[in-house]
């Protein structure tokens, strides 16, 4: 309390000396015809509350860094769509707990939800215009006061808020606005009006228990919006809202965040510049769990962490979006006439790589002059490298200093001429078993309190500042390439098994086959065959010991999980009923040896594809590309018939090699990717490639179908695909 009273004296005595800090007077005179509603402000909050003075300081100090994308004006109308959306969910949802709200038939409802959908695809386009104005120029003083109000009363108010720090609140509870959304549009009080009430009853005092209302409300709203047919996005909250069509990440995390601060949910947000194993770039919020770590989501249909094991684990440099300038990012860092590559070019960033990634400082020796003062670390997929972090050229230690790189990704360091990138070192990836003991694991920790500092010498890591002292199962491994020496390979696949289609797979263990007379009384049903293995994304073959005929063969969950599935085909003797073709040729691995065949006596038996909801007929359509997310795929054959095997392929990337495709090899010659000539048919599910220069690191790239592609290491006969398959560690 004392400490308390002496800081306020000071601040008095600073503020008798001073209207205002200085950081904010200099905004002050940046801030033209709009200086008297900002100084509103600031007298308002100085009469009333140090405290809450010092907020509106720190928002008006960092309002010259911010400003609207655009302006938006909806027409009056899509207001009046959203509250009919919400009115239908107090109807129809308000007093049920969220486990028995997927017992709700909409069918009910039908008529009312068509005639909202067809009144919103007659509405106007969204008005937009252009912002060339900061926040200091147009953000006004009723606005920010209610903003700084409002956040305060749930910081002071809310039990699970008292004991979040005055540094974080800045942060976290207190911005008006995420990024560059159109933030003037709504008061936080009016955000608080409209979503507390779904997001904060009684049972959801905690962040996961709030983030499951805002799952459960999104969802239901985006039922009653399913048949809208525009893909239009307002750039508003309505969107997420509306069909998932009309999304995008950002503009779902930027109000995701704004919603959640408004209700008391402290959120920010962060994105990676570009994912390990894909080109493009994603946007998520995070907020603090039971004991304070903040956890990653991508809201709307994700609680803390939930997509973490299928997507955000995947990303690669990690940053987040600050209300507050960050002195230490390449906008102050680099010289005036310093290209700065987007999305650098803010203060508003800070380094969060360390929450979600095990992390070293690594320092260069500087060989050579560079002219400028910040350089970068890329990376490489299929096209030229993209940066993704930063690090400071320190001309006085003569070396390059990069902070929080992650192991086991592969960088290739360069610095920018112009706007033309030149590299100043050979690609390289800090090599280390998955999970380094020394070194924080991902999203344990919210500050970066210990940090292992390397330093490379003639291609070998030592500990910085503790002389000849190696560093221990880490090692420095550059991209080599060595024309003179020629090797052969067989590969299996262009891109690697994606996570989450891995869980739709082990979703379909237990899976059963049924067969009936019946349609759709399932009681009449026969169970064929249950499902005892987690398929594997290629055409595969189950045998149904079936002796009888039926009109209708099924396959479904039992737990009424859905069946991705992209490609089926059912099988039995010619039928002088049906139309019978030969099965689609099972893969083939093997030189000498491929999967079993039952013999010529087998034929695929052509039916009538059952319509069920998800799409059902893509199972028959001959595309591997398209699938079914129906709980049940069946066919309808008229007239009964035996049906013996049922060759099928789950929902895939179709990224295996597949027969009569063509293809090209490239490696990379530490420089640029390069062709390895000559171009290869697949007669078989594995291409043989021979006379390949030896290099670190191949690509292989199909030029009949399909656009993912990922470099990959060929190591013991074995590919190993870049940042997703773990190499062993060389000790070097």
């Amino acid at each position: 309390m004392k400490q308390t009273l002496f800081l306020a004296g000071i601040l008095i005595i600073v503020m008798s000396c001073r209207p205002y800090p200085r950081e904010v007077e200099e905004v002050l005179a940046l801030s033209g015809d709009n200086r008297n509603e900002l100084e509103r402000v600031l007298n308002h909050f100085r009469q009333k509350d140090m405290q809450e003075f010092e907020a509106a300081c720190f928002l008006i100090a960092n309002m010259q860094y911010h400003q609207s994308k655009e302006e938006i004006i909806p027409d009056a109308a899509y207001y009046d769509h959203f509250r009919k959306t919400d009115s239908l969910y107090e109807v129809v949802f308000s007093h049920l707990p969220i486990s028995e709200m997927r017992f709700v038939r909409y069918g009910k409802y039908d008529s009312v939800i068509h005639a909202m959908s067809e009144n919103f695809d007659r509405l106007p386009e969204v008005t937009k215009k252009t912002i060339i104005k900061s926040d200091l120029e147009c953000i006004k003083a009723d606005y920010l006061i209610d903003n700084i109000e409002q956040a305060f009363t749930v910081w002071r108010n809310l039990p699970q808020l008292r004991t979040m720090s005055f540094e974080d609140f800045k942060e976290l509870i207190l911005p008006y606005r995420t990024t560059d959304e159109y933030a003037e549009w709504y008061k936080r009080s009016e955000l608080r009006e409209l979503f507390a009430k779904r997001l904060m009853p009684a049972d959801s005092l905690s962040t996961v228990g709030t983030l499951e209302w805002y799952k459960t409300y999104a969802e239901k709203c985006r039922r009653f919006n399913n048949y809208i047919k525009t893909k239009r996005n307002t750039g508003l909250f309505y969107d997420f809202l509306l069909r998932k069509a009309g999304w995008d990440c950002q503009n779902t995390a930027n109000w995701t965040c704004d919603i959640l601060r408004a209700c008391g949910i402290p959120a920010v947000y962060e994105f990676t510049p570009k994912w390990t194993e894909r080109d493009s770039r994603h946007f998520w919020c995070c907020s603090p769990d039971s004991s304070g770590i903040l956890l990653p989501y991508t809201p709307p249909e994700n609680n803390l962490c939930e997509d973490w094991q299928t997507n955000l684990q995947y990303a690669s440099k990690v940053y987040r979006t600050t209300f507050g300038a960050q002195k230490n990012t390449p906008y102050f860092i680099a010289d005036e006439d310093e290209y700065i590559p987007e999305p650098f070019l803010t203060p508003l960033l800070s380094d969060q790589t360390f929450r979600y990634h095990q992390t070293v400082t690594l320092r260069f020796p500087l060989q050579e002059e560079i002219p400028n003062k910040v350089v970068y670390l890329c990376m490489l997929t299929r096209g030229e490298p993209r940066p993704v972090g930063w690090g400071v050229v320190d001309e006085r230690k003569k070396e390059i200093v990069f902070e929080q790189v992650p192991l086991n990704i592969l960088f290739v360091p360069a610095y920018y001429d112009g706007d033309m990138m030149v590299r100043i070192l050979e690609p390289f990836m800090i090599q280390a078993p998955k999970e380094h003991t020394a070194i924080a694991r991902p999203l344990t920790v919210n500050k970066q309190n210990k940090v292992t500092e390397l330093s490379v010498c003639e291609g070998v890591l030592y500990h910085t500042g503790i002389f000849g002292k190696k560093a221990e199962e880490i090692s420095y491994m550059p991209i080599t390439c060595d024309t003179t020496q020629r090797t052969t390979m067989r590969v299996y696949r262009k891109y690697p098994e994606k996570e989450r289609l891995k869980v739709l797979y082990r979703q379909l263990e237990g899976a059963i086959f049924t067969a009936s007379d019946h349609e759709k009384k399932r009681r009449y049903f026969d169970t064929l065959h249950t499902l005892d293995y987690v398929p594997h994304p290629y055409l595969q073959e189950v045998t149904l010991h079936n002796t009888r005929k039926y009109r209708y063969y099924h396959f479904s969950n039992l737990n009424r999980g859905r069946v991705y599935t992209a490609h089926m085909e059912f099988l039995g003797p010619r039928s002088s009923a049906h139309v019978c073709t030969p099965p689609t040729p099972l893969p083939i691995f093997s030189d000498t040896v491929g999967a079993s065949v039952p013999g010529d006596t087998l034929y695929r038996i052509h039916g009538v594809p059952i319509q069920y909801r998800g799409a059902t007929a893509n199972a028959f359509d001959g595309d591997f590309t398209t699938y079914v997310n129906a709980s049940i795929i069946g066919m309808d054959f008229k007239e009964p018939v035996q049906i013996t095997h049922v060759r099928f392929v789950p929902r895939n990337a179709n990224n295996m090699i597949v027969a009569g495709d063509s293809y090209l090899l490239m490696y990379y010659d530490g420089t640029q990717w390069k062709e390895h000539l000559p171009i290869v048919y697949a007669g078989k599910n594995y291409l043989d490639f021979t006379n390949v220069p030896v290099a670190s690191l191949y690509l292989l790239r199909n030029l009949t179908n399909g656009k993912e592609e990922l470099p990959f290491f060929y190591q013991n006969g074995k590919q190993y695909f870049l940042h997703v398959d773990t190499l062993e560690t060389t000790g070097r």
